[in-house]
């Protein structure tokens, strides 16, 4: 009876250990699926990047050279693809942490700046009605992650097609980025500008959409 216990124990023993090994095996696969994942993504992410960037030097190149007509058909195209790069990035924020992903972070925020710039522009010079912010948001930030949600209700929602949304990571250390910070005294997050208005804090959606509506 003593031979079979042990024999039992010897049994569960090298059991636990082959299903130990196997769970660092399984994880390792796993890991590594994920990371191929992530870097085909990336890939994506970055041919996006190159294209919207070439699309902003062709709509600088014409200067004033192009109607209000054909400018804002082609920025609302790339107003699109930025959009869609962001929300990727944002799929990937949590489980990207290399230098490339943060290359490609630095790349969309300048391109947002860039838009958000060029929006204002398309707004003063062919009277354009579109809605127009610029959103700071933190990692962590519980509250970013509910007004990010609110926007994008919003944007969908109650003014789709009416309104376009910029968004910057307030902790990239980018010139850029860091000057509007200083010229909007953005000192938290989430926070909001809205032509001569800001928000601060975690604002609900009544009293944004009340807001742009003045």
């Amino acid at each position: 009876m003593k031979k079979e216990y042990k024999k039992a124990y010897i049994f569960a023993a090298i059991l636990s250990f082959v299903l130990y090994i196997f769970g660092i095996y399984t994880g390792i696969i796993l890991q590594k699926n994920t990371e191929n994942s992530i870097e085909r993504k990336l890939d994506e992410i970055e041919k996006s990047i190159e294209n919207t960037q070439l699309e902003y030097l062709y709509i600088n190149s014409l200067g004033d050279k192009i109607s209000c007509d054909a400018l804002k058909t082609m920025v609302d195209e790339t107003n699109k693809n930025l959009w869609i790069i962001g929300q990727e990035l944002v799929k990937l924020e949590s489980d990207s942490n290399n230098n490339r992903f943060m290359d490609l972070k630095a790349q969309y925020s300048l391109l947002s700046v860039r838009a958000w710039i060029l929006n204002n522009y398309l707004k003063s010079k062919c009277k354009d009605d579109n809605i127009i912010l610029l959103y700071f948001y933190s990692i962590p930030c519980k509250d970013c992650e509910k007004q990010g949600k609110i926007l994008d209700d919003i944007r969908e929602n109650e003014l789709k097609g009416k309104i376009k949304i910029f968004v910057l990571d307030a902790g990239l250390n980018l010139p850029i980025i860091n000057t509007l910070k200083n010229n909007y005294n953005v000192t938290t997050t989430p926070f909001i500008v809205f032509e001569n208005k800001t928000f601060v804090g975690l604002t609900e959606k009544d009293k944004i959409l009340r807001e742009l509506s003045h």
